[in-house]
């Protein structure tokens, strides 16, 4: 499975993953946070939650959640009921509830704490979990949920609204964003010739991978649109990987203050 990397979406480098036919871990690693995760490499080779060449799933990764925040996700918090009417109440003190409001959940506040949702809208899906105790806080959002009745995760204003009212309930010191989308049957039967040039990191033949890689991007190739600044966090680390058959786009924030 041929990988590139264009980090801050202006260095570039091909490299191609050996090792397990099954998966293999892309990990990332900054001033502040490393970052894993596992790749699908077998069959067609793409993530969890992406089907056809329109999808996009957004993940959102946060640590050092807000304390204050996090007292709903305490049993006695927002709600003194385990299970779904506490996980309800849940949603509506934290703001959950409005980030997508005519979806359907399902969601759980567990004893002494911790909160689970699954939801439904339209054709998408999208997941939150969250571990809000102070020495190990910790809250995933996880979604597919785009289009006319919700956030557009296809731009990057999209993308921006949707982590600027997911950070606004949890308050992350950190947040890790990375979004996937599938590539275009013609791009993915053409991934693995010109973009598939082997180099360590950005050294020989570095200019030969970004003006691969460029070409994918100039030429509608369904990559996932540079991401905007997110209001309250600085950008640590950006950067743009291609593989066969999807994109990957990975940010790295930690609070301004």
């Amino acid at each position: 499975m041929p990988l590139s990397g264009a980090v801050d979406d202006d260095t570039t480098a091909n490299n191609s993953a050996e090792g397990s036919p099954l998966v293999h871990a892309l990990s990332r690693t900054s001033s502040r946070s490393t970052v894993h995760s596992l790749i699908e490499s077998a069959g067609v080779g793409s993530p969890p939650g992406l089907h056809a060449p329109s999808d996009t799933t957004v993940e959102i990764l946060m640590t050092g959640l807000d304390p204050d925040r996090m007292q709903a996700m305490y049993m006695g918090g927002a709600s003194s009921l385990e299970g779904s009417l506490g996980g309800k109440a849940v949603e509506r003190a934290t703001g959950i509830a409005s980030i997508y409001p005519d979806s359907a959940s399902d969601s759980y506040l567990f004893t002494p704490c911790g909160f689970s949702l699954n939801g439904l809208q339209d054709d998408g899906y999208y997941t939150i979990h969250v571990t809000p105790e102070p020495h190990c806080s910790y809250a995933s959002f996880e979604t597919t949920v785009s289009g006319d009745s919700a956030i557009d995760l296809s731009s990057a204003a999209g993308v921006k609204s949707l982590v600027e009212q997911v950070t606004a309930v949890f308050g992350p010191r950190s947040v890790t964003v990375t979004v996937f989308r599938a590539r275009s049957d013609t791009a993915a039967a053409l991934a693995g010739s010109e973009l598939s040039v082997e180099v360590d990191g950005v050294g020989k033949d570095s200019a030969v991978a970004k003006a691969a890689l460029q070409s994918a991007i100039t030429s509608g190739d369904n990559v996932p649109p540079a991401f905007a600044p997110v209001a309250g966090y600085k950008t640590v680390d950006r950067v743009l990987y291609e593989f066969d058959h999807y994109w990957l786009r990975y940010a790295y924030y930690a609070k301004a203050n």
